[in-house]
């Protein structure tokens, strides 16, 4: 049973609307993830019970890269069903159902992109994440997008270019001694003596607060940069970008160099005015990207798709593109006890309704092997495309 089905047995069952069933059903599980969260368990009368344990590290294969990985071990939820389930189960054909049933628990919706694995030459998909004004949830999007990969068998590394504000290591409470500045400082230091290790495996490349535009630097500085760079086409199989807000050159840059571009929106006029302003400025360039927007901080569906529709309306009659809603992110009160705390929403409550909005987006994040492109030319990849626009600037 999937939950639309939930959804109206409840709606049956209780004699009540589907909208209050929803709002049953989304409280109950939003409370079941909470107590998970806390090391409870949770028992369920005549159906079961619900706890988290331990998983051990496992091997696994990389989807973009068919390599062979270890992924960390991690605390999953588990269900123990009651004698009535288990009844039910065995008047049907149990050992296809619980085939069925672990297949999808272990490797989710995206099981067979396995059997298609990309060669090594691929390069990384480059996502760059903006929004036309800040407090749209941004960076807290990008970090929580990026464990959601990760848990998909995919090397993640994300690049915090706010370079005015940088803060995706505070967010996850990290302490970094050691920045995008500390490169442009100190040509002794390599890239990866500033990387750092964030939750699920995924790696943090600290942006520099006190960096305001890599434009400033020389030919020979942004080289040298750009160049140290360069590993990440052999370690990472998804680059999040974590950039600025506005219509800044930087942010218009990276934005530029990106395979693909995500615009978080929120339903405030000002939010919706800003993000047309940058999509206007994207339609302008010679190189456009692809353009995805999600839709965050929504009471519902409905309200996201009112925002994207107009979105897609101004877009197509002004400026003939047509960006593309990738999904939406409910206001959560999860979100703001997982930031207190330091912690990632979708490990702090994976049953929270906006981690499941999270990891549906996801989903559609996660690279085609068959539609990502080879090995580029040094001038022609993201790296090479960064560094001509960043000098274009300078010049």
């Amino acid at each position: 049973m999937n939950k639309s089905d939930l959804i109206n047995r409840t709606a049956e069952t209780a004699g009540i609307p589907k909208t209050n069933a929803k709002q049953v059903v989304d409280a109950v599980l939003s409370s079941i993830g909470e107590t998970l969260a806390g090391g409870d368990k949770v028992s369920l009368k005549g159906f079961g019970t619900f706890q988290t344990r331990e998983r051990a590290s496992r091997k696994a294969r990389n989807l973009h890269t068919s390599e062979i990985i270890t992924l960390p071990a991690k605390r999953v939820p588990v269900f123990k069903p009651g004698s009535p389930v288990k009844n039910k189960v065995a008047a049907g054909n149990p050992a296809e159902d619980f085939a069925a049933l672990s297949t999808e628990q272990e490797t989710g919706s995206i099981s067979t992109a396995v059997n298609k694995p990309a060669p090594s030459s691929r390069q990384p998909k480059v996502i760059a994440v903006t929004s036309g004004k800040g407090g749209t949830g941004k960076t807290n999007f990008v970090i929580n997008s990026a464990i959601a990969l990760a848990q998909r068998g995919l090397r993640v590394y994300v690049i915090d270019a706010d370079l005015g504000t940088a803060n995706v290591d505070v967010l996850l409470g990290l302490h970094c001694k050691k920045t995008i500045n500390t490169l442009v400082e100190d040509r002794d230091m390599d890239l990866l003596d500033i990387i750092v290790e964030g939750p699920e495996g995924i790696k943090i490349i600290p942006g520099g607060s006190g960096l305001q535009s890599l434009a400033e630097l020389s030919t020979e500085e942004l080289g040298r940069i750009i160049n140290m760079l360069r590993p990440l086409e052999e370690l990472a199989d998804v680059i999040l970008i974590d950039t600025g807000s506005g219509i800044s050159r930087n942010v218009v840059d990276f934005a530029v160099a990106a395979d693909e571009v995500v615009v978080v929106i929120t339903p405030e006029p000002s939010s919706i005015s800003d993000a047309y302003a940058i999509i206007k400025v994207l339609s302008a360039r010679e190189i456009k990207p692809v353009i995805n927007m999600v839709i965050n901080l929504v009471e519902n569906y409905t309200e996201a798709r009112q925002v994207a529709s107009k979105m897609i309306d101004v877009a197509e009659r002004f400026l003939n593109m047509h960006p593309r809603p990738i999904g939406h992110i409910v206001k959560d009160d999860n979100l703001v006890r997982s930031v207190k705390q330091f912690k990632p929403l979708v490990l702090y409550n994976p049953l929270a309704p906006a981690s499941r909005c999270i990891n549906a987006i996801a989903e559609i994040l996660i690279p085609i092997p068959d539609k990502m492109p080879e090995t580029a030319e040094n001038d022609s990849d993201f790296l090479g495309k960064l560094k001509t626009l960043f000098s274009r600037s300078a010049g």
